[in-house]
Order: structure tokens, then C-alpha cells, then sequence
């Protein structure tokens, strides 16, 4: 029944025409100076609650002892630079290990008996 409707001409015509108007409206308010700097502010003063907000959960967050977001992010940096220091070493390990390996006899046989 939608479909139908969507394709009946006269609700295509009006619809256009309102798009049309409502286009034209648009235009007209945010080229209004008066308009556009009540939307700057709008939008700055969004900014700055939300920087309110925020530091307020910090603080709160921090007067119970729990990880904020940023203490969170600097751990998993932290983490993340321990890890590589633990696999450099584990690669310097391995490295020398090698060698040896190679040159140590198996394990139970004597290097200078000859065999029976």
C-alpha cells in the first residue's frame, strides 16, 4: 500500500514542493547572521558542558579510586611497552641459546668413550 502511494504523481508533486520550501527555509535561516552565531554558541556551549561533565567524572571517579578512561589508556601504553621490551629479550635469549645448543653433544653421551 506504501508503494502504491509513493508512486501516486500528486504525493510526488507535493512532497517535492515541500522539500523545495523547506530547502529554501533552511538556506534562508543559516544565512541569517543572528542565526548562525545563536548556533555557534549553542554548539560551544555544548562543548563546554561536555568538558564540565567530564572533568567532573573524573574527579569523582578519582575520589573513589577507580581508573578513569586516560589512566586506562596510559596502563594499556605502559603494557604495551613492556611487552615489546619482554619479547626483545626473549629474541637476545634465544639468540644465544642457539649456539650453544648446537655445539653441546646430546644429552648421555660422552664425547671421548669410544663405544662398546
Amino acid at each position: 500500500m506504501f508503494e502504491e502511494l509513493k508512486k501516486n504523481p500528486l504525493l510526488q508533486k507535493a512532497l517535492a514542493a515541500g522539500e523545495e520550501r523547506v530547502g529554501k527555509t533552511v538556506a534562508a535561516l543559516l544565512s541569517n547572521e543572528k542565526v548562525m552565531a545563536g548556533v555557534q554558541r549553542a554548539v560551544s556551549s555544548a562543548f563546554e558542558a561536555k568538558a564540565a561533565v567530564e572533568r567532573g567524572v573524573k574527579t569523582a571517579m578519582q575520589a573513589v579510586n577507580l581508573p578513569t578512561t586516560d589512566d586506562v589508556a596510559e596502563l594499556k601504553k605502559r603494557l604495551a611497552e613492556l611487552e615489546s621490551i619482554i619479547d626483545g629479550l626473549a629474541a637476545r635469549l634465544d639468540k644465544e641459546e642457539a649456539p650453544q645448543e648446537q655445539a653441546a653433544p646430546p644429552a648421555g653421551e660422552d664425547q671421548g668413550a669410544p663405544r662398546p
